[in-house]
């Protein structure tokens, strides 16, 4: 039975890393644009996705407390 027990293990911990490799493989790459005087989230978003559309892009305004300038595109790096 405990010959058993400890197969059953290794074959999920087997399963689950191929699992984890497949997925793995998504990293994310980023790009800042600056717009003045501020970002505007919709002109944000429209210029990533107008860029990186084809690779899922997706604009978001950031840069620290206050009015922010910065437009960072988060995209997957590879198609």
């Amino acid at each position: 039975m405990a010959k058993n027990t400890i197969f059953a293990i290794f074959m999920i911990v087997l399963v689950l890393g191929m699992v984890m490799e497949d997925t793995q493989g998504e990293e994310l790459c980023h790009e800042h644009f600056v717009q003045d005087p501020v970002c505007v989230p919709q002109k944000c978003a429209d210029q990533c996705t107008a860029k990186w559309g084809a690779r899922q892009g997706r604009g978001a305004c950031g840069g620290g407390p206050g009015m922010a300038k910065d437009c960072l595109c988060t995209f997957n790096c590879q198609n």
